[in-house]
């Protein structure tokens, strides 16, 4: 869920290059009526260094409204950069210079050669090899089943041992400066992705490297095992930055089919797909919130959808649309045709409940007006349709897009909205009492509670934070069906909302009433850090066995206690690895997927290199000591 600024000073100098999903190269004040005259004067600019100097800098060298630093960049391939800025994430905002001169960036920041598994270190011996072939599903989905609970109930790790909890090995990403996409696993085999666009097999017990297969783009979502009627992984379904859709065959490494989730440019996947019986059920999202920074873009036509594909051969079933066709609504001061309505993207893994029939999905903001009923909402699908059988919109009237934070707003809706996603899936739980209930948190810091058997009427809601530009809850609460943990990041605000208390932290809630329990702040231990740090719990929880785990912006990783909120256990991944596979690695903060619990391990993703975060590309395992 793209988490999105204020309009300040900083951020007026250089938004463009702060709002990317991979990095931004362009000043908005650069991107004007000017351009013309920009280009001739700076055409003849060919040195890479000269040329970043000019565009971003600015924003890169100081990590200035929480753009990606320099170094973060400089993880990343020549290949990688360019793409993005040619026919990625950045087209629109670089197309105003030279190819020349769009390769003269990439060539100054990015590594000419992909990095490498060491062949001595990193590979698995040919037993490894063969006892990787078939293996039962343990964690196979981003949300550990059906309802996204984020429940794990039958981990070794408790109160009592998990102090003793120790770093058994680390898996160093070649390439990246994030590392996003949450393992699942299948017997002793992790499955796992990354930013340079590769999708790993690796040894549980070791982190050997069992096998890789290069997609070309990287993957942010987890990666659906599929099974046999034995319980045994057969497929693997993912989706990529770019909007395509994978079935993978395991046995033979091949890719059985792939399809783009939607026609529209700048489609993208951040939400892991749902398998239900033979159908995959694919959460849309888009890039268009970053296009509209450019005045001259046509801002703007995406809606948001939900995709049903058959399994076996990738062929759609059906499609719900999140917006009407957009249509002209006029043209804005830049000559560029305004569109209508557009956005209401869904970022996070659709939620299956078997006994109604239906799939639960959580939605983003309008991109322009009008606005629909469907942004910023939880919404009731069919399963064997995509029919809409019920729409609980709780902030209405949501209009925002990345231009919104411009010093010259062309392409931001009149009267803009606060940017109020449902970027965390809503989970479907049962109390004791044999009712259900959906719990949906959003990132006004506010916590729903919705009757699935009365159309998602709000049964309670609970302001827990104060929400705000990257406030409230963003990626994953968890429940046992008892207590409700919601990790709050409230590092930064809106204008209008900084009088409210900041309650980063975690917090536990009586899932029946919605009264808290108990809540446990984070202690601010960035000191005089250089990169965006903050004691924001912004990635998705954990909860096994009494304890609930959850990831900090700062890059420490925690164990809450569920009865009291003490931290029971933590660890500072914020430092150098010694990886397994002989590649450079380094810990950061922690953001989007949370930690995987099986047996008597932990295995967690640490670094994320958006908004001048912390970069880092490794993932770390975590063992039960035998002492």
């Amino acid at each position: 869920m793209p988490q999105k600024l204020a309009a300040n000073s900083a951020a007026q100098t250089c938004l463009a290059c702060a709002i990317s999903v991979i990095m931004l190269f362009l000043s908005p004040a650069l991107m004007s009526a000017n351009t013309t005259r920009v280009l001739s004067i700076d055409a003849s600019k060919t040195s890479g260094e000269e040329l970043f100097g000019l565009y971003c800098g600015i924003c890169h060298d100081k990590g200035l409204a929480e753009a990606p630093l320099t170094e973060a960049l400089k993880r990343l391939t020549v290949e990688h950069i360019s793409r993005s800025m040619s026919d990625g994430v950045m087209s629109a905002q670089s197309g105003h210079l030279f190819p020349e001169q769009r390769q003269a960036i990439a060539s100054y920041l990015g590594q000419e050669d992909a990095l490498e598994v060491n062949s001595e270190a990193g590979y698995c011996s040919p037993y490894h090899q063969h006892e990787s072939s078939t293996q039962k599903v343990r964690i196979g989905d981003w949300g550990f089943g059906l309802k996204n609970a984020r429940f794990i109930a039958d981990s070794k790790i408790s109160p009592a041992n998990v102090g003793t909890l120790e770093l058994d090995w680390a898996f160093a990403f070649p390439n990246a400066s994030r590392a996003r996409s949450q393992p699942t696993i299948a017997g002793n085999v992790i499955f796992t992705a990354s930013q340079n666009g590769k999708l790993y097999a690796l040894d549980l017990d070791t982190g050997c490297f069992l096998w890789e297969f290069k997609v070309g783009i990287e993957v942010r979502s987890a990666i659906f095992i599929d099974s046999n009627e034995n319980g045994y992984a057969t497929r693997l379904y993912f989706g990529d930055f770019e909007g395509n859709v994978y079935g993978f065959d395991i046995a033979t490494r091949q890719v059985l089919w792939k399809i783009r989730a939607d026609s529209h440019p700048v489609t993208t996947i951040t939400g892991s797909p749902r398998l239900y019986l033979d159908t995959l059920y694919v959460p849309v999202s888009s890039r268009e919130v970053i296009s509209a920074n450019t005045p001259e873009y046509p801002c703007c036509s995406f809606r948001g959808s939900i995709l049903a594909l058959d399994k076996w051969t990738g062929e759609e079933r059906w499609r719900t649309y999140m917006a009407d066709e957009p249509i002209p609504q006029g043209v804005n001061s830049a000559g560029a045709i305004k569109y209508g309505p557009s956005g209401a993207p869904i970022w996070s893994s659709p939620t299956v409940d078997e006994k109604r029939g239906l799939l639960y999905i959580g939605t983003g903001e309008n991109y322009t007006r009008p606005t629909t009923l469907t942004s910023d909402s939880i919404m009731a699908l069919s399963l064997e349709n995509g029919a809409i059988e019920w729409i609980n919109q709780v902030t209405m009237d949501d209009a925002w897009n990345g231009g919104c934070g411009n010093e010259d707003p062309v392409n931001c809706p009149e009267d803009h909205g606060p940017d109020y996603d449902f970027g965390a899936p809503p989970m479907l739980t049962t109390m004791a009492n044999g009712k259900d209930i959906i719990l949906a948190g959003q990132k006004s810091g506010k916590v729903y509670a919705m009757d699935p058997d009365n159309h998602g009427k709000v049964i309670w809601e609970r302001r827990v934070g104060r929400g705000g530009i990257m406030g409230g809850i963003h990626w994953g609460m968890t429940t046992d069906g008892d207590l409700l943990y919601v990790p709050i990041s409230d590092i930064s605000v809106y204008p209008e909302d900084a009088h409210k208390p900041a309650r980063s932290g975690m917090h536990a809630l009586d899932v029946v009433t919605g009264e808290f329990i108990w809540y446990s702040p984070v202690e601010n231990i960035c000191g005089d850090a250089v990169w965006n740090c903050g004691p924001g719990l912004s990635a998705a929880a954990t909860l096994t066995n009494g304890m609930v785990f959850s990831g900090g912006l700062d890059g420490v990783l925690r164990a809450f206690d569920t009865e009291t909120g003490e931290v029971l256990w933590r660890v500072e991944t914020n430092r150098a690895f010694t990886s397994v596979n002989g590649v450079e690695g380094e810990g950061g903060s922690f953001d989007s997927d949370g930690p995987v619990i099986v047996g008597d391990r932990l295995i967690v993703n640490s670094g994320y290199d958006k908004w001048g975060y912390k970069l880092g590309n490794v993932l770390l395992s975590y063992k039960l000591s035998e002492k």
